[in-house]
């Protein structure tokens, strides 16, 4: 204390103590409203607040169910604050394939080179191609992972491809190998053409086991649509081959206008005979064979062009903006763009996905070798976006994806980051936030960036002396004193129950100025049940009501009736929580970066380096 005394009786000019008082070294450098993503359904209304060195979570008090959180009210915002993290400590990732990115560039280049060892063998012997590739993996050989991996090795040998699973010992990796188009309410000729523009079946294979397999597959994905069984499926596929063969003499390999059918078999024909073939078959409606029974008769079935006896080099279609791997419920996705050598008129590629609609639902090139179109979800989950080619020159071009996968998420799933950090009670702690605006978004996770690595920088300058070990552990000391303090004054007494449970900051100090194991590890508190983390129930009160949220008013029924949409009573003050404003909250963090100055001003460590 007379230390104290003497402190505040010196001259301001000859100290850094105003300095330290007067103009804290923590700053405010940026607060905003976000989601914090629970799961895929649930979200929760946070606000963030980005200081030079630490990061507060605080979940916002709404004093109205009309009222905007991104938006200036005439209510004085208020907070409760949940986590208080430093930056230095901080895990932050920017997007969600940040990591896998970085994976990707280590590995990508090894990984293309296997691939590309392992189309070239396949070619010759796609046996021993495939238990080399098994054997550098240090695997077992994985029938539905090797089905996975033909489907999207697209510039696998279609050849060898068909003579390897048309084997009946391939019957699994069949299975696996069909799976991945997604057939889920594609009309059944359409999805038998995608599968034989896949593959070129060799003359000495059996079509009928394919045929069955390809069936099989499709009634699996379709059995909750149809109301026949699997047996009449595969009497469909069959009398599809059948009906193709008679009027266009079998499958054909090569590119070429559809001829006049060699037989003029006309549709009342094949309805009649395929429901003659058994009393189950008039669960298939007339009007459906109908449609069939036009397709085929307009374009013949057609397979990929086999490449024993040579010939012409394909035409590759390159895919110059891809299909993104997320789309967001009821938002159209940027166009998605296929580009050809030159234009032709003969080619059109369709496009079909589940629970997408596709516009254009199919591609032509009569104008342009550059042909464009758009996705927009109108159901939640994983997808599939299956194109293939038609028209007389389609067996002429290659190098287009046989399927693309799609995950269709809520619009809170758009511009994420994580954080990753210890909390106040010393447990890890992963969250995932989101902002509406993508340009909020940008200047958030800039922000963060640079503040993490201005953190991770070591100071310029220090006003507690470093020429000791024991003053380096003094720093530390203090530094974690204050940054408990900070916690212990803002963070709620419901989150952070001290009385009898968790350590002091006094206490944290000392653990650190000793070495001694930390209050907050793995001692007795950890194994009280009642120290687990409470997570908050409430949720987002504003997100149907603004931005993309608004989109989603189907996806809120049961929302509702959980409370999604009601007044949480999580959301207003309870008698253990403290409130506070913007301004209240900035000057306690600021003033709290003072303390290491002012501790360090007093010269709290004597010449033989022990604590006074």
């Amino acid at each position: 204390m007379e230390r104290l005394d003497e402190a505040l009786g010196r001259s301001s000019k000859s100290s850094i103590w105003p300095i330290a008082v007067d103009d804290p070294p923590r700053k405010l450098i940026l607060s905003s409203p976000v989601l914090q993503v629970a799961n895929a359904n649930t979200v929760k209304d946070r606000f963030l607040f980005v200081f030079s060195d630490i990061l507060v979570i605080a979940k916002p008090v709404i004093p109205d169910p009309n009222w905007d959180m991104s938006k200036p009210s005439v209510y004085e915002r208020k907070f409760i604050v949940k986590s208080v993290a430093s930056l230095r400590d901080l895990k932050f990732c920017a997007d969600r394939d940040d990591s896998r990115a970085r994976t990707s560039l280590n590995s990508g280049h090894m990984r293309h080179q296997v691939i590309r060892a392992f189309v070239h063998q396949f070619a010759k012997d796609p046996d021993m191609a495939i238990t080399t590739l098994f054997d550098k993996s240090s695997m077992r050989v994985d029938p539905v992972a090797l089905g996975q991996l033909l489907f999207r090795a697209v510039e696998l040998d279609r050849t060898r491809l068909g003579e390897y699973l048309a084997r009946r010992t391939s019957k699994v990796v069949l299975k696996a190998y069909l799976d991945c188009f997604g057939f889920r309410s594609m009309r059944i000729d359409k999805g038998l053409r995608a599968f034989l523009l896949s593959i070129s079946i060799p003359p000495k294979a059996s079509l009928e086991h394919l045929m069955d397999a390809f069936a099989s597959r499709w009634y699996e994905a379709n059995s909750d649509l149809v109301v026949y069984d699997r047996e009449v499926a595969i009497r469909l596929v069959r009398s599809i081959v059948q009906l193709n063969e008679v009027m266009h003499g079998g499958i054909s390999q090569n590119p070429g206008f559809t001829s006049y059918p060699k037989r003029n078999v006309i549709g009342r024909d094949f309805i009649d005979a395929f429901h003659r073939a058994d009393p189950r078959c008039y669960a298939v409606p007339g009007e459906f064979l109908d449609k069939v029974y036009a397709a085929i008769r307009r374009e013949r079935l057609s397979q990929a062009r086999s490449t024993q006896g040579g010939g012409s080099t394909d035409l590759m279609i390159s895919i110059k903006r891809p299909i993104p791997s997320r789309l967001t419920y009821r938002i159209q996705s940027e166009p998605i763009i296929l580009r050809i050598p030159q234009p032709d008129e003969h080619l059109t590629i369709q496009l079909y996905g589940e629970g997408l609609h596709i516009d254009p639902p199919f591609l032509t090139f009569a104008k342009s070798a550059e042909a464009s179109f758009r996705l927009m979800a109108t159901t939640l989950g994983p997808k599939s976006v299956v194109m293939w080619r038609s028209g007389p020159h389609a067996l002429l071009y290659s190098g287009l994806p046989l399927s693309s996968p799609v995950t269709v998420e809520r619009a809170f799933m758009r511009n994420t980051f994580q954080v990753a950090f210890k909390n106040h009670e010393g447990q890890k702690r992963k969250y995932m936030f989101s902002v509406d605006d993508s340009v909020k978004h940008r200047s958030l996770i800039d922000t963060l960036r640079q503040q993490i690595e201005l953190t991770s920088q070591p100071p310029q300058r220090s006003s507690i002396d470093m020429s000791s070990p024991s003053s380096l552990k003094l720093r530390r000391a203090v530094e974690a004193t204050a940054f408990r303090v900070l916690q212990d004054a803002l963070i709620s007494s419901e989150d952070s129950p001290h009385v009898g449970q968790f350590p002091s900051a006094i206490d944290h100090a000392y653990a650190t100025l000793t070495g001694s194991a930390s209050p907050y590890g793995n001692g007795h508190l950890s194994a009280s049940p009642s120290n687990l983390h409470r997570r908050s129930k409430s949720r987002s009160q504003v997100y149907h009501r603004h931005g993309a949220g608004k989109l989603e008013p189907d996806l809120t029924e049961s929302d509702r009736e959980d409370g999604f949409l009601r007044r949480d009573a999580s959301l207003s003050q309870r008698p253990e929580e403290q409130l506070w404003t913007t301004n209240g909250l900035e000057m306690v963090c600021r003033q709290n970066s003072s303390l290491p100055h002012v501790l360090a001003y007093l010269h709290v460590e004597g010449s033989n380096g022990t604590m006074i």
